[in-house]
């Protein structure tokens, strides 16, 4: 890795947790998730921290992989934060699914709504959870105006 890339790199605790930043980065690489899952791994196997943070205040996007890294930890009994998220990445469907807003703009993973469900009762946690009412409304009506043209129904007025 090269020494550019490491200074970028910040650490610092608060109480019993490590935050982790890459600084001015707004979007991340595979070279950046790599420096990052480097710096997470020293810090929960040679340093011990069990709270782990990752500063998101510059970022705009995030590879897949960052996610997967993170639950990994989180399965393996690590508590884990991101700090100040841009409003897109706060937005993106894993985070919402998954990270329970905090104070001080902090987000604790957790997958309490969802975890040991059948998968009918997941999808079911999803639609409530994710589709806003506009989404549910619009839906509403596509399906009204299929059953419209299907049964030669009157199309509701709504639909028109």
């Amino acid at each position: 890795m090269s020494s550019r890339k490491r200074q970028r790199l910040s650490i610092h605790t608060i109480d019993n947790s490590a935050i982790v930043s890459l600084q001015d980065m707004e979007i991340w690489d595979g070279a950046d998730l790599a420096l990052l899952r480097e710096a997470l791994t020293g810090l929960i196997e040679k340093d011990g921290f069990r709270s782990l943070g990752v500063d998101l205040s510059s970022v705009k996007y995030i590879p897949s992989g960052f996610f997967g890294m993170l639950f990994e930890w989180y399965d393996a009994g690590l508590q884990i934060r991101l700090y100040s998220p841009q409003e897109n990445v706060a937005q993106m469907l894993w985070f919402r699914m998954f990270f329970a807003h905090e104070e001080n703009n902090a987000y604790r993973l957790c997958d309490d709504a969802v975890r040991n469900n059948s998968p009918g009762q997941q999808v079911e946690y999803h639609k409530r959870v994710f589709m806003c009412e506009d989404e549910a409304s619009e839906q509403d009506d596509v399906a009204d105006l299929i059953k419209s043209v299907r049964y030669g129904v009157r199309t509701p007025e709504k639909i028109r």
